[in-house]
């Protein structure tokens, strides 16, 4: 058996008071303030970013003029999404613009592409603001890229003839669809938690809050 001489009990001494001694400050630090509980992140969020991305199928309103209808699914709570790198295109075919709806995100590549033999133009205007974003030549075979930076949706003429049409809609997140002429629609990879719907029925919008519970598979939009 080891005996403990004198040295060895000074050093456990002068041990045990640095350790008294940095107990004290800390609690003398706090005093006067409240025990504030500092809850995770997702506790504080409406989105359950924790639960799997799950496919909603749903119904909206459709058009009175016949045209496709855009839903819409924007989280209540604050979130940034990155803007794809993959464009998406819209082609002047057959004296037509195609698709007649188109869908981007804010910041995606957005392709304008002549795809016959003759010359177009490209005219794109915010419906809401009037504010042309811009109006260039598409030349045979040629194709025109351009960012939108701001949601919203705009219309897409050519001037050289007149008969040519169609939109796009520019959405500040990943969760938007072009319903079916039904109204039938499906939209991927939503996590549960609180979101805003907007519903473009041709020259009708509207907007209602839903949820999407853990469970949620069908969404009606068309209910009052």
């Amino acid at each position: 058996m080891k005996v403990q001489g004198p040295r060895f009990r000074d050093v456990s001494k002068a041990i045990c008071l640095v350790i008294i001694s940095a107990f004290t400050v800390i609690n003398c630090g706090n005093s006067g303030q409240e025990n504030t509980e500092i809850l995770p992140p997702a506790a504080n969020s409406q989105l359950d970013e924790s639960a799997d991305g799950r496919t909603i199928s749903g119904i909206a309103p459709t058009s009175s003029d016949g045209s496709l209808t855009v839903v819409l699914l924007e989280p209540r709570a604050s979130q940034e999404f990155s803007a794809p790198e993959e464009p998406v295109q819209m082609d002047q075919l057959g004296m037509e613009f195609l698709p007649p709806v188109l869908l981007a995100t804010v910041g995606q590549p957005v392709h304008f592409h002549n795809g016959e033999d003759i010359l177009h133009n490209v005219r794109v205007y915010n419906i809401d603001t009037k504010e042309t974003a811009f109006n260039i030549s598409t030349p045979i075979g040629g194709t025109y890229e351009h960012h939108f930076d701001t949601a919203g949706t705009y219309r897409v003429a050519c001037d050289i003839h007149p008969q040519m049409g169609a939109s796009v809609v520019v959405s500040a997140t990943p969760y938007a669809t072009v319903a079916e002429r039904s109204g039938r629609f499906t939209l991927d990879n939503i996590t549960p938690g609180q979101y805003m719907a907007t519903i473009h029925a041709g020259p009708e919008r509207s907007q209602r809050s839903v949820t999407i519970a853990a469970d949620t598979t069908d969404l009606d939009l068309t209910e009052n």
